[in-house]
């Protein structure tokens, strides 16, 4: 009976230890890799193919890039929108340089360059969109322009 008890207390202590671990680890892979908890696609724009991480919720949009001191080539923030509506996008807290790709109902609308805020002297610079944009993706300067992506590049997942 004493064993039991005893085996039971000690299988209890070990469970618990386990599940504080992964707890522990998540929130440290979360830390030090900001961008993991992001579901991530595969998209077409004209030529070029991109993966993008997914910022779908009010938290994900607000975060952004912020923070991020490097973004693989070919990877970059798909933020996706309930609406097409006019959007203001600035480099507060953007560590790196980027261009954003407007884009309404599958079409690029136009493309910006956004500096980091250390080039732009720690003034926050803020860029409107061209038009009313239900997404907008976020990519290291000069990707946009060495793959040719321009107003009315078509846009579209792929499976």
């Amino acid at each position: 009976m004493y064993n039991s008890v005893c085996m039971l207390k000690i299988i209890s202590i070990v469970i618990i230890i386990g599940v504080v671990g992964v707890v522990v680890f998540a929130a440290y892979m979360r830390e030090t890799n900001p961008l993991s908890a992001y579901e991530s696609k595969i998209l077409q724009i004209g030529d070029a193919k991109i993966k993008v991480l997914i910022a779908d919720t009010q938290e994900k949009r607000t975060k952004g890039l912020m923070g991020v001191t490097e973004l693989v080539a070919d990877v970059g923030m798909l933020f996706v929108f309930p609406d097409a509506s006019p959007r203001t996008f600035w480099n507060k807290n953007t560590l790196i340089p980027l261009d954003l790709i407007w884009i309404a109902s599958g079409r690029v609308v136009g493309v910006s360059s956004l500096p980091s805020i250390t080039q732009s002297g720690n003034q926050i610079i803020s860029l409107p969109s061209p038009n009313a944009v239900d997404w907008v993706l976020e990519v290291n300067a000069g990707w946009a322009s060495a793959r040719g992506i321009e107003a009315g590049k078509k846009v579209e997942q792929v499976k």
